[in-house]
């Protein structure tokens, strides 16, 4: 997926609700911070075994950056979208 990042930022994110869900879509903004990639080995330790393996390098964090976002339901799924800056 890193690779694939890399050529084409572009992405989207859904969170799924009850009955809403939201969908925030941006560009994907790789970060290297160190303290941070330790922070997320430390939350997940399923990861800790590739750092052994291959080293932080095969940790990629990235952020959202220019976000938009907009809320629909499966009733106005096909409706024209409103998205907002976030």
């Amino acid at each position: 997926m890193y690779r694939e990042l890399v050529q084409n930022p572009k992405v989207e994110l859904c969170f799924n609700g009850s009955e809403k869900m939201v969908r925030v879509s941006g560009m994907a903004e790789f970060i290297e911070d160190q303290g941070l990639k330790e922070e997320v080995v430390k939350a997940r330790p399923f990861l800790r075994p590739l750092v052994d393996a291959h080293g932080w390098v095969a940790i990629k964090v990235f952020r959202v950056t220019n976000p938009v976002a907009t809320v629909w339901t499966m009733a106005t799924n096909l409706e024209p979208k409103d998205f907002i800056k976030l």
